[in-house]
């Protein structure tokens, strides 16, 4: 971020799921000069990430951009951030499901509203999505920054983060949907629709979720949960779920064997390939 000491700064509030994935791209733009992760839009005042968390106060999980607008604009902005989320999901973000994952642009002015308007329904016209583009449009009500910990994720913990943003299926989908060529899995598979087995050693369900994927043709990546600190405190936090099997396919997550589910996501899968 530049250090920038005009006093016309303006302010710009994004809801792009996680806030740990959504401060390092913003914060990587000339005439950015801070961005805070916090939660936005609900009724609850100074709210804490655990009440955020239940889904009852409203909040949306949000970054508050300070920019200057002599340097950056607001239409800039908009195209950063419609590069790091998935503006048709209208349940949350990825792994992240809930109220509070959902997606919004907060607008501060009847100018940010009109710019904000034109941008989503040029990226709706421009049918890079199947679905229709499901991001809010709202006035700016309220900001409450979170907790010290959440701040500046990418940097304090960056492990972790990286960590998050691959297997929430963040990473391949900005992969695929906005690079220049799109990562494969194995078989040719489309990195958005990987197979992840988190297992254990002892877990028999786990032997026969493998053994369901190898009758089906399926190629799955395997992460043992007893060996890997890192992924297993990852799903712990993310999903509050903690055990094995986990099977991830794409950005959805199946706690324990259900065989049903899984067929399911995984014809879901090749329909969108």
């Amino acid at each position: 971020m530049d250090t920038i000491t005009d006093a016309k700064l303006k302010k710009a509030t994004f809801a792009g799921g996680c806030f740990w994935c959504m401060q390092q791209p913003f914060q990587q733009v000339k005439g950015v000069t801070e961005v805070v992760a916090g939660y936005a839009g609900g009724t609850k005042e100074n709210p804490t990430y655990e009440e955020v968390s239940t889904g009852t106060t409203g909040h949306l999980e949000s970054v508050q951009v300070t920019y200057d607008p002599e340097t950056v604009t607001y239409d800039q902005l908009l195209d950063v951030f419609w590069t790091q989320i998935d503006p048709t999901d209208e349940q949350g973000q990825f792994a992240d499901k809930g109220s509070q994952y959902r997606t919004a642009i907060f607008y501060h002015d009847e100018d940010q509203k009109r710019i904000a308007e034109a941008s989503k329904k040029k990226l709706d016209d421009s049918g890079k999505f199947k679905q229709p583009v499901a991001t809010g449009i709202r006035p700016f009500t309220n900001f409450w920054p979170a907790e010290d910990y959440h701040q500046n994720y990418a940097t304090k913990k960056p492990r972790e983060y990286q960590l998050y943003k691959k297997y929430s299926g963040r990473e391949a989908f900005i992969e695929k949907t906005w690079g220049e060529e799109a990562k494969s899995g194995e078989m040719g598979e489309p990195a958005s629709g990987k197979v992840t087995v988190y297992s254990t050693p002892t877990c028999h369900n786990c032997h026969e979720i493998k053994a369901l994927l190898r009758e089906k043709g399926v190629a799955f990546e395997e992460i043992d949960l007893a060996s890997n600190d890192e992924v297993r405190d990852m799903i712990i936090e993310k999903t509050g779920h903690l055990g094995a099997p986990i099977v991830q396919i794409g950005d959805e997550f199946i706690f324990g064997y259900d065989p049903k589910k899984m067929e399911n996501l995984l014809k879901k899968r090749n329909q969108e390939s």
